[in-house]
């Protein structure tokens, strides 16, 4: 059974000061932020791996960085209005 979980990295950011924490094998059920001290993180997952899941996932996540494309379902406007926040 062993052979058939999910491999990959595992990243653990801290909410409150945004320093990182890998694991490969397992994240601990509790864990503190060695920078801050919290006890509240996000949890990202990479696989090392690729397989058909995967791959679709992180093809729907993907989004152009070539310069000057525009952010996808932005409008000039939306973008106007967060220089009014």
């Amino acid at each position: 059974m062993a052979g058939s979980e999910p491999r990959g990295l595992v990243t653990m950011v801290c909410i409150t000061c945004g320093a990182e924490q890998f694991f490969d094998q397992s994240v601990p059920s509790s864990i503190k932020c060695s920078k801050c001290g919290s006890s509240v993180f996000r949890q990202f997952a990479t696989p090392t791996h690729p397989d058909e899941a995967t791959i679709a996932q992180l093809e729907e996540q993907t989004r152009s960085m070539a310069y000057g494309d525009s952010s996808p379902d932005t409008s000039p406007d939306d973008v106007r209005d967060l220089g009014n926040r």
